[in-house]
């Protein structure tokens, strides 16, 4: 049976016939399917302009997470993996996983809320004065955050000001940085 399958298949044919009949070969096959509706694909392609939309964010504010917190969204989003397999994978357990990964998403979720607010707010200030340079303020924020990954509140409690200031002082630092390399870039 299993050798009369096998050449039935591969008969010159039939072959024939299942080339003449494949779908791909008709000019608009969707239209001869049960239930397809253009209107459907346009809303699935809208949505996916959304989701990207959202996804690019989120990756432009990764770098702001801890390295830790950071690898362990990474392998969420852009690598599909599940907290049991993420949690084998770093030898913790499951749990302990799934909270950190709850924090992470957490200061993702705070951080573009703040990131929501420091746009609103640099729109009614003049934004040329604060892409002309950046304070010292700023700068030493920036560094002690990328380079001496201090967190949020330390920084906070070094400069004495609150953890949201210092917060919106890093973003705007970040930024400027950011549209500086690629002002260079597009020289």
């Amino acid at each position: 049976m299993k050798y009369s399958c096998y050449s039935h298949y591969a008969k010159p044919k039939n072959k024939f016939f299942r080339t003449v009949n494949s779908l791909e070969n008709y000019e608009n096959y969707q239209s001869y399917l049960a239930g397809y509706d253009p209107a459907d694909v346009i809303e699935n392609l809208n949505e996916q302009e959304t989701q990207q939309h959202y996804f690019d964010e989120i990756i432009k504010v990764l770098p702001l997470l801890s390295t830790e917190r950071k690898h362990l969204i990474e392998l969420c989003l852009k690598h599909g993996f599940q907290y049991k397999a993420i949690a084998h994978a770093m030898g913790r357990g499951i749990t302990e996983t799934s909270n950190e990964i709850k924090s992470a998403i957490a200061d993702l979720k705070k951080i573009l809320s703040h990131q929501d607010k420091l746009i609103i707010k640099t729109k009614t200030v003049s934004t040329e004065e604060k892409l002309e340079k950046m304070t010292k303020t700023q700068s030493l924020i920036l560094q002690l955050r990328c380079e001496h990954k201090q967190s949020f509140s330390t920084i906070a409690s070094t400069f004495q000001l609150s953890q949201k200031e210092v917060h919106n002082e890093f973003i705007v630092a970040y930024k400027f940085t950011q549209q500086n390399k690629a002002q260079s870039l597009n020289y």
